[in-house]
């Protein structure tokens, strides 16, 4: 077996899933079939999926998504993450730089235990010797700019982030005095000053990340990003909260400083903690209600593309910011037409807002191009984290304009993926046929389909759930055994209660007929029908 480098980011993914969503049962049977040799391959595939085969009472093919693992699938009975599934990532971590005992060090931190291996190679680790701390000058105060208080926030507390190897606990005391020095200021101003403080703790917890080893990184990102959530919902909040069209000179002049920070960070290529592109985009967002501002910074962003075949600056960051800012001015084509220039895996947390704000707006020209041009995409790339979002503006666009069956059209190719969205849609909206042709489509069976679902359609349109049940019938009779034999009777009771529900006997009579004759030959599936008393 060839050894792979590790994919440290798809195993913090998974593990961190693992750690929320799976028992401690399931992850032990999980270990024990690792053990056993029982799985035959472990894979890593495209947008951090993993893919197996593991030899249970029968052959099943796993599915792990990294990502979400709600997406991730197995084909054997169980219903939710099962023992196969941990038994591929265990496999898949054993193929990698560190072998077995790799696997081992995951399997017991997800115990939450350590591995043998892994505490006799423990030392006691070194004392952190932090540098002096420095004098601190005296702060530019209400009347400097933005520039001089990143300079002196960098002067006077640059080498916070030393402290950081292991959470970030020590920004938040320092956040919390910065925004204090600017408490007595006017609030437009306080705004500018506080998204400035919060804009430089981040810019020190990106430092702070890059001095962990590579092995701990990811579990570390998770770990900063959790804590820094808080403030960076209050950047956005204290962005909302701005009044470009009654912004004083000094107020206009701050903004500029501060959001041209951000854009080096957004225009950067090296892998970065936060999400800088977004919060370029807000910034963007509130300012250009400012016409001249937008028209002065779309200029700026046009001339970046001019240095785009240089390598100077970040081509993905560079096409969405421009599509954003035509999308901001109503010119939906151009935008698209910028997109279309992206990474859609990057950009499309930012286009699909675009088309529910147009649905909201009930621009229903333009959201039918924002939904082709999605479509596309969603339809090349088709794993659960694109589907999922295209597949709810789907159903909330067949909601307000059900006359064009477009969305259904999207919902209905996007199969396998789409199945749970549209099934619940089809079922919110009473379309009991589709949604009985769609679990046939999928080869559901009726014991597979919610018990709610299922007496409220017996209850209300009983003959749409016929064929379902006819289908499930005949395959059960087909495994050719007493216990499948045993399952097709009890369907059949229930599927003369949905033709009584009917009242249509008749049918029912001539169906049970037809059944009996066609197997006569089955010598055990006679005797299951006479115990149930279904034949004489």
């Amino acid at each position: 077996m060839s050894v792979m480098h590790l994919n440290e980011k798809l195993q913090a993914l998974i593990e961190q899933q693992l750690n929320s969503h799976v028992e401690t049962t399931i992850m032990k049977r999980g270990w024990q079939y690792y053990m056993e040799g029982k799985v035959d391959s472990a894979n890593e595939g495209s947008h951090d999926h993993l893919y197996g085969v593991v030899k249970g009472s029968d052959l099943y093919a796993v599915i792990l998504d990294a990502g979400n693992l709600r997406y991730s699938s197995c084909t054997c009975p169980y219903m939710g993450f099962c023992k196969h599934m941990a038994a591929v990532y265990f496999q898949y971590c054993s193929q990698q730089e560190g072998g077995h005992s790799l696997a081992e060090r995951s399997y017991f931190k997800l115990l939450g235990l350590s591995s043998a291996s892994t505490l006799l190679k423990n030392k006691p680790a070194e004392p952190e010797v932090l540098p002096p701390v420095p004098m601190i000058a005296e702060d530019p105060g209400e009347s400097g700019t933005a520039k001089e208080w990143l300079d002196w926030m960098q002067a006077t507390h640059g080498e916070v982030w030393r402290k950081c190897r292991h959470s970030l606990h020590a920004l938040q005391p320092l956040l919390s005095s910065l925004k204090g020095l600017s408490k007595d200021w006017k609030k437009p101003l306080q705004r500018l000053h506080w998204s400035t403080a919060i804009l430089f703790v981040l810019e020190q917890a990106e430092r702070a990340i890059n001095t962990v080893d590579s092995f701990s990184r990811y579990y570390h990102e998770m770990s900063f990003i959790r804590m820094a959530e808080p403030w960076v919902e209050h950047l956005y909040t204290l962005i909302s909260e701005l009044t470009p069209g009654q912004m004083e000179s000094a107020e206009e002049a701050w903004a500029d400083e501060l959001i041209a920070h951000v854009k080096v960070w957004a225009s950067g290529t090296e892998r970065q903690l936060f999400d800088w592109e977004y919060m370029y985009m807000a910034f963007c967002e509130k300012l250009s209600e400012n016409r001249s501002w937008y028209e002065k910074e779309l200029i700026a962003m046009l001339e970046l593309v001019k240095q785009e075949a240089a390598g100077e600056v970040n081509h993905a960051f560079l096409h969405t910011a421009i599509g954003m800012m035509y999308f901001f001015d109503m010119r939906d084509e151009q935008a698209i037409e910028h997109f279309e220039l992206t990474s859609f895996e990057r950009s499309q947390k930012v286009m699909y807002p675009c088309a529910a704000q147009r649905m909201q707006e009930e621009k229903w020209p333009l959201v039918e191009k924002w939904m082709s041009f999605l479509f596309e995409r969603v339809n090349h790339v088709k794993n659960g984290r694109s589907v999922g979002p295209f597949v709810t503006l789907c159903r909330r666009a067949d909601l307000d304009r059900p006359e064009l069956r477009v969305w259904t059209d999207y919902m209905t190719q996007l199969l396998p993926h789409s199945y749970s969205e549209l099934s619940d849609h089809w079922l919110d909206q009473k379309r009991y046929e589709e949604w009985a042709d769609l679990q046939m489509l999928v080869g559901a069976r009726p014991e597979d389909v919610g018990t709610h679902a299922l007496r409220e359609i017996a209850k209300l349109a009983p003959r749409a759930l016929m064929p379902l049940y006819h289908q499930s019938v005949e395959a059960s009779i087909q495994t050719r055994n007493r216990q499948g034999y045993r399952i097709a009777v009890k369907q059949l009771k229930k599927l003369e209660k949905l033709y009584k529900t009917d009242k249509d006997a008749s049918r029912w009579e001539q169906y049970l007929e037809g059944l009996v004759r066609k197997h006569q030959r089955l010598r055990a599936f006679q005797e299951e029908l006479w115990k149930g008393k279904l034949v004489t």
